[in-house]
């Protein structure tokens, strides 16, 4: 299983269907010859796809809106740990054991992993204090 994605512009309507699968599938064979011959099988996913699966990925967004300044300090709320999530009073104390890990927390959508390792941290901080 291969599992690749590229950027496309905000507003983008696929005309030729399977020319975004063409054009990756392309660039992954010009560093691997070779590859095309082992596709047994290629699905194609747009943005509208992903926005008809989940409205909160906007326009396919699969970063969860904006990453500008603004939302990378201050992601998923204003808080000094992300990681822990909150209690509803919205008090300094969190909910024991429950933490949040995803493109929403930093450093962001993006840096695929880093987001679930820095909770990781907070969960052994957590159970080695």
């Amino acid at each position: 299983v291969v599992w690749a994605y590229a950027h496309v512009p905000h507003g983008y309507q696929e005309t030729r269907p399977g020319e975004i699968a063409r054009l990756i599938t392309n660039q992954i064979e010009r560093f691997a010859p070779g590859f095309q011959q082992r596709v047994l099988k290629q699905v194609e996913t747009a943005p509208a796809d992903l926005e008809s699966w989940n409205p909160n990925l906007i326009g396919g967004d699969v970063a969860g809106g904006a990453m500008n300044g603004r939302q990378a300090l201050l992601r998923p709320g204003f808080t000094l740990d992300p990681y822990r999530v909150p209690t509803l009073r919205g008090t300094a104390k969190h909910t024991a054991r429950l933490y949040l890990a995803s493109s929403s927390t930093p450093p962001g959508a993006g840096v695929h992993g880093m987001p679930g390792a820095w909770a990781a941290h907070a969960v052994t901080k957590d159970f080695t204090d």
